[in-house]
Formats: C-alpha cells, structure tokens, sequence
C-alpha cells in the first residue's frame, strides 16, 4: 500500500514538472529556459559573458563581481518600457520595447551589498521570443557574491 501511495504521489509530483523548460546551471547563475535554448560561452577579459540562444532568439549576458556589467541605462527612452523593482538583496531593472520587436528586452540586477552587476538582454524580440525572454529573465538565480562597494544604481 505504502508503495502504490509513493508511486502515485511521484507521478503527481513529476507531471508538476514543465517538460519544455530546462535549467541551465551556468557558473555565477542558474536561468530557467525552454528546452531548445542552448548557452554558448564568450571570452571575457572581467566578466563572465555568453549567449543563450534558442529559435529566433539570442540573449547576450554580462555576469561581473566587479561593478562592469552594462547597466542598460543608455536604452532607457520613449520607445521603452522600464519596470524597476527590489528585494533585500537586490535591485533590479527590467526593460522592454513598447512595440515588441522593435528595441531591447532585458534584465539589469545589481547587489545592494557589493559590486556585483549582471545584465542579459535581446535585440528586436518578436512577441512570444519577448514573453519567453521575461519568463527567463523571473527564473535567474545569482549563486555567486561581489567584491568590493555597493555601486550607484544607474
């Protein structure tokens, strides 16, 4: 009995699972994504910088303890939508295009206790590239912590 009670619950517990989605476990941080997205690594001389990229879509990251991750201030305008939120431990940015497909879709978080910066964003998403792309960006998990002092938020 004890048996078939622990298959059921595992088998409810597996279905809860999204089959489509998979982690990537990249070394400062982890992004849930969809199965067909894929990192690839770049070659940083002061941070840790990649691509993910999946069907029709590319997003660039720069992961840096030391405060020289782009803060994406320079694409805050008319044409973009820009959500800024907190938590204890970090504050975070989130831009997006008003028009889908027609300007920059990505995620600025910074350390409130350290120089620790990260970015990833995307160029000219269409719609469903975009909404996957803020579904992603909700899934980061930063694992690594910075040097250094707090940096001014951009």
């Amino acid at each position: 009995m004890r048996k078939k009670i622990a298959i059921i619950l595992l088998c409810f517990f597996a279905s809860c699972i999204n089959p489509n989605i998979k982690t990537l476990d990249l070394k400062n941080f982890s992004i849930s994504v969809p199965k067909d997205w894929n990192y690839n690594q770049a070659k940083g001389v002061d941070s840790f910088v990649g691509d993910i990229e999946g069907p029709g879509i590319t997003l660039s990251f720069d992961f840096s303890t030391m405060g020289f991750a782009n803060h994406l201030s320079d694409l805050e305008h008319e044409s973009q939508n820009v959500k800024v939120d907190s938590s204890g431990e970090y504050i975070i940015k989130t831009i997006r295009p008003k028009i889908a497909g027609k300007g920059i879709t990505g995620i600025y978080i910074q350390s409130r206790k350290s120089s620790l910066n990260f970015q990833m964003n995307g160029r000219d998403l269409a719609e469903l590239q975009q909404e996957q792309a803020l579904t992603a960006f909700n899934t980061i998990k930063i694992k690594q912590k910075g040097n250094g002092d707090p940096l001014p938020f951009k």
